[in-house]
């Protein structure tokens, strides 16, 4: 007996077809840089027609900034995944600000940062960015917060610290990709935030 395919409604096509978009566009902007990036090359490779893309997002700007937000919103959901899966022996401190290190060294922030330089120029770019700017870093305030949890006490300053910090750090990887002299830095992180930390508790 033949089973009777299941027909995806309406939402579920669209949601799929933007999710292929969102992805084609992430891809694209880590790989060529967010110039090199055009709505026609990633509807290409997203396997659209073009009147589909523009139906979705009607600008460049609007499918780069969504992007961005899709994979920033994967990026949070991995972090938190692994986070838990860190075992209860281990020092939990010093695993999350290694996680938070592999988040903030990988290829969604660099696909990122190909946007926040692109709106230095742009207008209408910088003000697209500046909002999702602010929820991703609330974003990861949180998790690392709920990660942490009670018992490092108000941790909300000295992970502040820890997002600037290693923000920098990889920016100053970028070329090399990797840390080289600047790996003492992160060691000495780790045992001045957990002072910091300890002067709050």
């Amino acid at each position: 007996m033949t089973a009777t395919p299941v027909r995806r409604t309406q939402e579920e096509r669209r949601a799929t077809t933007r999710a292929k978009l969102l992805d084609a566009a992430a891809a694209c902007l880590l790989e060529r840089g967010y110039a090199a990036t055009t709505v026609g090359e990633v509807q290409e490779r997203a396997g659209v027609a073009r009147g589909t893309l523009l139906h979705h997002f009607p600008t460049k700007v609007d499918l780069m900034v969504a992007a961005t937000g899709h994979v920033t919103a994967q990026r949070i959901e991995g972090f938190r995944k692994a986070a838990a899966a860190i075992p209860e022996g281990d020092d939990r401190l010093d695993a999350v600000i290694d996680l938070a290190w592999q988040d903030l060294n990988g290829p969604v922030f660099f696909t990122a940062l190909e946007l926040w330089v692109a709106a230095r120029t742009d207008a209408d770019l910088r003000a697209a960015v500046a909002a999702l700017e602010e929820e991703l870093f609330r974003s990861m305030r949180e998790s690392y917060a709920e990660v942490l949890g009670d018992s490092f006490g108000d941790a909300t300053y000295p992970i502040e610290f820890t997002i600037d910090l290693l923000t920098g750090l990889s920016i100053t990887t970028m070329v090399s990709g990797q840390l080289g002299p600047r790996q003492r830095v992160l060691d000495r992180w780790k045992k001045s935030l957990r002072m910091l930390i300890e002067e709050q508790s």
